[in-house]
């Protein structure tokens, strides 16, 4: 960019540079780990101990979609950095060389107006200030670093550069989308000059040359050429584009207003350059992609991060063309920027908070449980990634089928009557019960989320084996399934699905204080369910009963419960409440200690705490309660 004039380019730089603080300050603030970063971490450190490319030893399936962000975590790792600071630096760098490559577009697609730096300048301060690109460069994944390839095979595919063959190579090693973005402009240029031109033919060439050892690698090792995820998230159903539909319209209404901002570009079209062209006809595919596969499981954005520059860049040159008054121009874009950043903030708030609560909860469940259990337990869960990379040399049996061919590529029927808002729902939980984990985990703790979580219910070999142990943090108990009994003979479904959405819902309701509500679904569940009834239904039901004030209900559902079922210790927790903090039987109040001893002996200090509550809030016996002999 030698021989600029300094006057013509200093207030573009100085928005470039102030683009670019905002970006860095907003990933700063937005600081988080995202769950799925942990599987990369997992495997890099599988490969780093002589396991190979696996998430499981001895299991080779590709559950990554990010080959050469993996690459890079394992020479960081090897170089003595650690996976989660390196992937967070190196995200929030690929954050800014997007930003860069953006005002580089920008002078070649503002190239005939005599306000081409300072329009390519305010594109790149505008992207600086998206929220969803911030929060996804900070996040530990190959976002940002994917985004700034794809950008930077725009910008050489404009300069008719070869070089636009390394980015479309880096591209596709980061991201199977990599191919999707060399097809765009491959396609485009043989379309747009309407033949097989020497650049488009070399530039193809040479982008299959250089992947075939990657290719070639793939199917040797893996035995496939798509990653696993692909059968584990893909499917053909209404639903999924009726998803990918739903995840565009929010993202454009969150950041574009629903299309109005980019509404005078479309207008103008006649007066497109070729930049211009070249933009839109790869956001067009792009979004087409996107809408088709149903969009992203996480919800910030994140598959549209490598659009967000082409979509500002129109964006501006929209506004620059259309609007000539200086005072309007301007106007326009403080309200874009007041638009995609109030607009989309309660979305990005609510997830990062959650993300980093879910984090928190998963690893302090880990802690705990391998701090009672020193065996080289099995664990199956639904949310793979942290819990995954505490649990080196554990296997780990995922759920959703991500780094599982057994339930990406041979699922069990998805039952309609289970109702989800998840995306992921292929699962197999006979599979599952075969391998008969020693621990079941879910993500909101004891109660079924996903479509894999519930299925199990569906199978009486689930109830029947597994109860439910607990830990205290956080203010809360926080329980995970435990296998005290081995799954014998065969394993089929047995269990309406009926019983599984009343069972839900019964839960849910009690989460929220519904009570009455709760109770009703739950004796709902007990009617559908098979002998030996699910004691959990009951310990439920004498909860909710509590919490209403009728302790002698409750009371005397636990006395008839630990009769029926000696394994929930959630009832002798309880019961000993009841006993030492209320009625202040010290016999009976001993016996249930001993019997949370036997399943859950970390867990006394928490009770006993309790129990002096309960003796300062009641300072005589209640009078609606009879103690039972």
């Amino acid at each position: 960019m030698a021989g600029l004039d300094f006057r013509k380019t200093w207030l573009a730089t100085s928005l470039l540079l102030l683009g670019v603080i905002i970006h860095v300050a907003l990933a700063s603030y937005l600081n988080f780990t995202q769950d799925d970063a942990f599987i990369t971490f997992r495997y890099a450190t599988n490969f780093i101990n002589g396991n190979g490319l696996v998430y499981n030893v001895g299991e080779r399936i590709e559950g990554y979609t990010n080959f050469l962000w993996l690459m890079i975590m394992i020479l960081g790792r090897l170089a003595g950095l650690q996976f989660v600071i390196f992937s967070k630096v190196l995200g929030v760098f690929c954050g800014v060389g997007t930003i860069l490559f953006t005002y580089f577009i920008g002078l070649i697609l503002f190239n005939l107006q005599k306000t081409k730096y300072l329009l390519a300048g305010l594109s790149s301060f505008i992207l600086g200030t998206v929220l969803s690109f911030a929060y996804w460069s900070v996040a530990g994944l190959e976002t940002t670093a994917f985004s700034m390839m794809t950008m930077g095979a725009i910008y050489f595919y404009l300069r008719r550069s070869y070089l636009l063959l390394v980015f479309l190579t880096l591209a596709t090693l980061l991201r199977p989308e990599g191919g999707l973005v060399a097809g765009i402009i491959i396609l485009y240029d043989i379309i747009s000059s309407r033949e097989f031109n020497r650049y488009a033919v070399s530039i193809f060439t040479g982008l299959a040359v250089l992947l075939l050892p990657y290719v070639i690698f793939k199917y040797n090792y893996f035995h496939a050429l798509l990653p696993n995820s692909f059968y584990a998230k893909t499917g053909l159903e209404l639903k999924q584009l009726y998803d990918g539909l739903e995840y565009t319209g929010t993202t454009f209404w969150q950041y574009f207003g629903g299309g109005l901002f980019l509404l005078p570009v479309l207008i103008n079209y006649k007066k497109w350059p070729r930049a211009a062209r070249v933009i839109a006809g790869f956001l067009l595919v792009y979004v087409l992609y996107i809408t088709l596969i149903g969009g992203d499981v996480l919800k910030v954005h994140r598959f549209y991060v490598p659009l967000f520059p082409g979509l500002i860049l129109l964006t501006v040159y929209g506004l620059g063309v259309t609007l000539k008054n200086n005072l309007l121009f301007i106007g326009s874009l403080v309200l874009l920027i007041g638009w995609q950043i109030y607009f989309p903030l309660k979305q990005v708030k609510t997830y990062h908070a959650a993300e980093i609560a879910l984090n928190y909860k998963l690893d302090k469940m880990i802690e705990e449980l391998k701090g009672v259990d020193k065996s080289d337990f099995t664990l199956a869960i639904s949310t793979i990634g942290i819990v995954g990379f505490r649990l080196m040399g554990h296997q780990v049996i995922d759920l959703l089928g991500l780094t599982d061919s057994v339930i990406a590529r041979h699922p069990e029927m998805y039952n309609k009557v289970i109702k989800t808002t998840w995306k992921e729902e292929k699962y197999n939980s006979r599979y599952v019960l075969s391998c008969q984990p020693d621990y079941i985990m879910f993500s909101t703790g004891f109660k079924p989320s996903a479509p894999a979580e519930r299925a199990l219910f569906l199978y009486s070999k689930f109830l029947d084996s597994y109860r439910t142990i607990g830990f205290y943090f956080s203010e809360h108990l926080q329980t995970v399934y435990k296998r005290y009994f081995p799954i014998k003979g065969d394993i089929f479904q047995d269990i309406k699905p009926e019983f599984v959405q009343y069972f839900y819902d019964g839960i849910n309701q009690w989460n929220s204080n519904k009570f009455e509500e709760s109770i009703s679904n739950l004796k709902r569940a007990i009617d559908l369910c098979p002998e030996p009834k699910y004691p959990y239904l009951y310990y439920y039901i004498s909860d909710a009963y509590r919490q209403m004030g009728d302790l002698q209900t409750a009371y005397n559902l636990l006395n008839t419960l630990v009769e029926y079922d000696t394994l929930v210790f959630e009832a002798y927790k309880d019961l000993y409440l009841y006993e030492a903090g209320i009625i202040r039987n010290k016999a009976r109040a001993d016996y249930f200690r001993e019997k949370v001893k036997k399943l859950a002996p970390w867990y006394i200090p928490r009770m006993e705490t309790l129990a002096e509550l309960l003796r300062a809030n009641y300072p005589v016996e209640p009078e609606n309660i009879e103690e039972k002999q």
